[in-house]
């Protein structure tokens, strides 16, 4: 089992300890973690999700909660938040930060049911290499989510993709992927596969699942990410 390096940096950065620079391996390149990213507030996020956030209602599914970034607010404002996260160490800081419900687990097998809104930011929703992968994530998604209910992510699109490096494998048209892993302190993370679509493309594979696209946003206005709102039948 791959080590939780990802835990162990976030979780020595919180604590104002950190052994050493973290950094991103990519199978091109190696980078410098930007940590702070993380941790930011309300305030200092894209606009793109302070958009998409102004959308949740209910009691609140935050899959790949992370440190809490999204959980925190949510829990600010009322909402009742299962906090999903596959790193330990991650939820240790959500926990410590004052996160309420943190559990260790994997959102493309969530646990709990009946949510009212899935919030899958932070690039979450495109973990995997394929369209293929991004229907099972949002239909197993589906599943935990009361008829009526409402989805909203990020995406990375395929403008983040340099054919000058090979910075991403490019699978098919207006499909991408990067492949990277966290490397700190001895540890090394699991390598995981991030996916790059572009909106019409990510409407197509919305197409074969549960929901239905509500609205994209930013897709005019920024070239390397854009957001998506999904909702599901009434009945």
């Amino acid at each position: 089992m791959a080590d939780d390096a990802f835990g162990r940096m976030v979780l020595d950065f919180h604590r104002d300890d950190l052994a050493e620079r973290p950094r991103y391996r990519r199978d091109d390149d190696l980078t410098e973690a930007h940590l702070v990213g993380y941790f930011k507030p309300l305030s200092a996020w894209h606009p793109i999700e302070r958009d998409l956030f102004s959308a949740v209602t209910g009691r609140v599914l935050d899959a790949g909660c992370g440190v809490g970034r999204h959980t925190l607010p949510l829990q600010e404002r009322g909402h009742g938040v299962l906090a999903a996260d596959r790193s330990p160490g991650a939820v240790a800081v959500a926990r410590e930060r004052g996160v309420a419900r943190p559990v260790v687990g994997d959102f493309r097998r969530p646990p709990g049911d009946g949510f009212e809104t899935i919030v899958a930011l932070g690039k979450q929703l495109g973990l995997g290499s394929s369209l293929a992968d991004l229907r099972t994530t949002l239909t197993e998604l589906a599943a935990v989510t009361q008829p009526g209910g409402r989805l909203v992510a990020d995406m990375d699109t395929l403008d983040r993709a340099d054919p000058e490096t090979d910075a991403a494998h490019r699978t098919q048209p207006g499909v991408a992927y990067r492949t990277f892993r966290v490397e700190y302190d001895g540890l090394a993370g699991p390598w995981t596969d991030l996916l790059l679509v572009t909106p019409s493309r990510f409407r197509d594979a919305v197409s074969e699942t549960p929901w239905t696209v509500d609205r994209l946003v930013g897709t005019e206005t920024d070239g390397s990410m854009y957001g998506v709102q999904l909702s599901l039948p009434e009945q």
